[in-house]
C-alpha cells in the first residue's frame, strides 16, 4: 500500500464511523411522536355554533339586500317576511333579529358585517360568553321550527298550555289570550278565518278585518309560538298592526310582530278578543296600602264570578303576567298559569315554596295571591265601547 493512499482510506473510515454514529440518532428522531399542531378554531366550537356561523356566512350576501356589506336590522325585518327563507337559514336570521332588538327600545338598532361573525367565532373559540347569545337563540329557533305545526288549530280549539314564551316580552298578551283560550276557546276560533291564498283574516269584535299572510319560518323562529297551531302567531301579528295604527307616537319597525313581542303592554288586551269590557283591582304591592280582609274578599268574589261565567282573568306581578284559570271555593285555592316557566318554583313569592307543574300551573290561597301580586284584571259581562 502506498503512502499516498492512506489519507483516502482514513477519510473513508472516518466517514463510515460518522455514518454509524448518526444513523441511530436519525432513527430515534423519526420514531419520536410528531409535535402537536393546534387545531383550527372551528374544531373547538360546538356543532350548533359551527352550524350557526356557517349558515350566516352562506346567506349573508342574500340577506344584505342592497349588497353594501352591512346587514341592517331593517333589512333583517324585511327578510323575515320572505316565505322562501326557511329551516336553518330562518333560524339563523331569527337569532340575528333577537340579538339586534331590545324590548321597549325599538328605536335602537344594530348592524352586522362579516367581520362581526369572525369576532364571534374567536370569542367562542376562546370560551368567552356571548352577549347576546346568538348560538342559544339559533338552537331555540331550530327547535321551535320543529315543534310548530303549520295548521291553524291542530285540535280544533286553542290550548293555554300549548303557549310557551321564550325571549320576547309579550307575557301580557299571552296571559290574556291564554285565559280566553282556557275558558272560552270558541271566542278565539271565531276571530280567524283562513283565506284561499294560505293567509288569514282576523276580525276582532267591533273592528275592521285585517288580512295576515301565513307566518314565515323566521317569524315562527323569532316570536312566541303555540304548539297546537298557528293561531297565536296570526293573532299577535294582527294586534301588532293595530298597535302601530292606534299608537303612532310609539316606536315601531318594519316587522309588526315587534310591536307585540318587544313592547310591553296591558292585560286589558283581553277586551280585544271578546269585545267585553274589563276591570282591574290593585293590590298592596302596587298601592302600598295595608292588606285587609275586605280586599281579599273582593278579589275572591271577582275571581269566582268571572270564572263561573267563563270570563277571562289575569294577574300580574311587577314584571310578569299570568292567566288565572280556576278557583276552588272550598279550599279557597286559585290556579294560575305562568306562560314562561315550566316545572320548578315561583321563587319570587315569599313564604312556603310555590311549585309549578310540568305545564306551568300552580295554586295559591286567595290571601297569599293578593299579598304577592300587584294587579288583577277580569273580564266583565258588558260590551266595550270603541
Amino acid at each position: 500500500m502506498s503512502i499516498a493512499s492512506r489519507p483516502v482510506r482514513l477519510r473513508l473510515g472516518a466517514a463510515l464511523l460518522l455514518a454509524l454514529l448518526v444513523a441511530p440518532a436519525a432513527a430515534i428522531a423519526q420514531s419520536a411522536p410528531a409535535p402537536q399542531v393546534a387545531a383550527p378554531q372551528a374544531a373547538t366550537l360546538s356543532p350548533v355554533a359551527q352550524k350557526f356561523l356557517a349558515t350566516v356566512r352562506a346567506n349573508f350576501h342574500q340577506w344584505d339586500l342592497n349588497h353594501d356589506g352591512v346587514l341592517t336590522r331593517e333589512e333583517i325585518e324585511i327578510d323575515m317576511q320572505n316565505p322562501r327563507i326557511v329551516g336553518e337559514a330562518a333560524a339563523a336570521l331569527a337569532a340575528l333579529k333577537l340579538g339586534a332588538t331590545k324590548s321597549n327600545h325599538l328605536a335602537d338598532t344594530r348592524t352586522f358585517t362579516p367581520a362581526d361573525f369572525d369576532a364571534i367565532e374567536r370569542q367562542l373559540a376562546e370560551r368567552q360568553k356571548l352577549d347576546p347569545n346568538f348560538v342559544r337563540y339559533f338552537a331555540a329557533a331550530v327547535k321551535k321550527l320543529e315543534e310548530q305545526p303549520r295548521q291553524l288549530f291542530v285540535e280544533g280549539l286553542p290550548r293555554l298550555s300549548a303557549i310557551r314564551q321564550d325571549f320576547t316580552t309579550d307575557c301580557y298578551f299571552l296571559s290574556a289570550v291564554g285565559a280566553v283560550a282556557q275558558l272560552n276557546p270558541q271566542a278565539i276560533v271565531r276571530l280567524i278565518a283562513p283565506n284561499r291564498d294560505g293567509g288569514f283574516t282576523v276580525t276582532f269584535p267591533g273592528r275592521p278585518a285585517i288580512r295576515i299572510p301565513a307566518p314565515t319560518d323566521t317569524e315562527i323562529a323569532t316570536y312566541t309560538i303555540s304548539k297546537d297551531g298557528l293561531w297565536l302567531s296570526v293573532l299577535q301579528k294582527a294586534y301588532g298592526i293595530i298597535r302601530i295604527r292606534t299608537e303612532p307616537q310609539q316606536a315601531s319597525t318594519r316587522q309588526p310582530l315587534d310591536s307585540v313581542g318587544f313592547r310591553t303592554g296591558s292585560t286589558r288586551v283581553m277586551e280585544l278578543f271578546t269585545g267585553n269590557a274589563s276591570r282591574g283591582i290593585s293590590f298592596p304591592a302596587a298601592t302600598h296600602k295595608p292588606l285587609d280582609g275586605q280586599l281579599i274578599a273582593q278579589t275572591r268574589a271577582a275571581i269566582h264570578a268571572a270564572l263561573r261565567d267563563r270570563r277571562a282573568v289575569t294577574i300580574s306581578s311587577e314584571h310578569h303576567a299570568y292567566a288565572v284559570v280556576a278557583y276552588d271555593p272550598q279550599s279557597d285555592l286559585v290556579t294560575v298559569h305562568n306562560p314562561y316557566d315550566r316545572g320548578g318554583v315561583e321563587k319570587w313569592i315569599e313564604g312556603p315554596k310555590v311549585e309549578r307543574n310540568s305545564e306551568g300551573f300552580f295554586v295559591l290561597p286567595t290571601a297569599r295571591l293578593v299579598a304577592a301580586f300587584h294587579y288583577l284584571r277580569f273580564e266583565e259581562g258588558k260590551r266595550i265601547r270603541l
